[in-house]
């Protein structure tokens, strides 16, 4: 029996190989190519390479409101024809969705997250803005894809991340109050995954942060990947990066994990509900996956990158974050995007014994499979090195004992 991952999960290679002689001239298969494009795009800001399950994330977020659902399909699609029209990127960055997935964030996030920052509907000018912006990432994806290809490290979400601070600072309303997180003065019941429980402001006032809230902000950080703040909607996602790789669905939560939990920590008991709303947990859960197990195959040396990797883009987050409200303006991925790129360019250049070196994955797939490639390699390396230092001792030995 084949493996599911490496047929229907994991990057479901059977609908890369069906379409693969299929033409893009031909209009029929020019729109199975759009929709296998598109439908990876949204997967891939979870890093989940995979058209089905792709769906599954499209679907949940619909579900906090149908705005966000039509911004993704906007922002993507725009991006995904513009990409199959001009040819700005090699074409395995196309089929796997890498090369319009940042017009995917544009429509994603500005959708979601522009009604709530600045209390305003979407309006015809925002869904102009998204379609441009779109576009523009197509150009400016394939420009750092040509800069930073240079080093062998990904653009990641930097083409989002420049336009969407434009686009903020260009369409916020003038008359906008700086957002601030201060929790509501009466209590507020806050569903966790089916549960019920009070979260009370007079509590953190003694002190005491609402560990329910805490809860809450590790199930929605996924969610807040695509600016979603719905627990039912963030689970949906959570269930396709589970099925797509139980590997990195177990590293992005040890990454929620961590960064909410340091929320915690370093922020101000009046401003514990962005932890609670999952704002702490989403760009460090990116930064562990990033390193630990999707752009360098699981080893040691990976756990530890990952691990100093979220640390350190909690604490960008929180530099950031100082500045950035004073602008009214979200950190949206940019504490991930400007750390991770800096890790990416590690290596080791001294080899240990705790297995496979620090390095670039080469033929990228999902992580347990990347994984295993990388272990066998390094399993077969070390057993040429051992043959070739047994050759070296015999023929050693021969010397010596023709010298006797």
């Amino acid at each position: 029996m084949r493996n599911p991952w490496n047929v229907y999960l994991g990057d479901c290679a059977v609908v890369d190989t069906y379409l693969s002689t299929k033409p893009l001239t031909n209009p029929l298969w020019a729109i199975a190519h759009f929709f296998n494009c598109f439908l990876r795009a949204v997967g891939q800001p979870a890093f989940v390479n995979n058209p089905l399950l792709g769906l599954i994330i499209w679907i949940a977020l619909f579900l906090p409101h149908w705005t966000i659902g039509v911004g993704c399909l906007l922002g993507g699609g725009v991006a995904t024809i513009t990409e199959l029209i001009l040819g700005l990127h090699p074409w395995d960055l196309v089929r796997n969705g890498v090369a319009p997935f940042n017009g995917v964030l544009v429509g994603t996030v500005t959708s979601a997250l522009y009604p709530a920052v600045y209390s305003k509907e979407m309006f015809p000018g925002l869904w102009i803005a998204i379609v441009l912006g779109a576009v523009t990432s197509v150009f400016f994806a394939s420009a750092f894809n040509k800069f930073l290809g240079q080093f062998n490290v990904p653009y990641l979400a930097l083409p989002f991340n420049t336009i969407i601070v434009c686009l903020f600072l260009t369409l916020q309303p003038p008359d906008s109050a700086v957002p601030t997180c201060k929790p509501p003065v009466d209590n507020v019941t806050v569903t966790v995954m089916g549960t019920i429980c009070d979260y009370t402001p007079g509590l953190e006032s003694n002190g005491t942060a609402s560990w329910c809230g805490v809860v809450r902000g590790v199930a929605v950080s996924m969610g807040q990947v695509y600016a979603i703040n719905h627990v039912v909607g963030s689970s949906l996602i959570n269930l396709a990066v589970l099925l797509s790789s139980p590997l990195l669905f177990l590293m992005s939560t040890v990454g929620a994990i961590v960064g909410t939990l340091l929320g915690v920590a370093v922020l101000p008991l009046a401003d514990l509900q962005e932890v609670y709303d999952g704002v702490w947990g989403y760009n460090s859960l990116l930064a562990m996956a990033a390193v630990s197990c999707v752009f360098f195959p699981l080893t040691p040396a990976s756990l530890v990158a990952g691990a100093v990797n979220t640390v350190a883009t909690v604490g960008a987050q929180a530099g950031l974050r100082a500045n950035m409200v004073k602008n009214r303006l979200p950190v949206f991925t940019i504490p991930m995007t400007l750390v991770s790129l800096v890790m990416l360019m590690a290596s080791q250049e001294r080899y240990g014994e705790g297995g496979p070196a620090l390095a670039r994955v080469g033929d990228m797939s999902y992580p347990e499979k990347q994984a295993k490639m990388a272990w066998n390699d390094r399993k077969e390396k070390a057993n040429h090195e051992d043959g070739s230092s047994e050759e070296r001792e015999s023929a050693i030995s021969k010397v010596e004992l023709s010298k006797v």
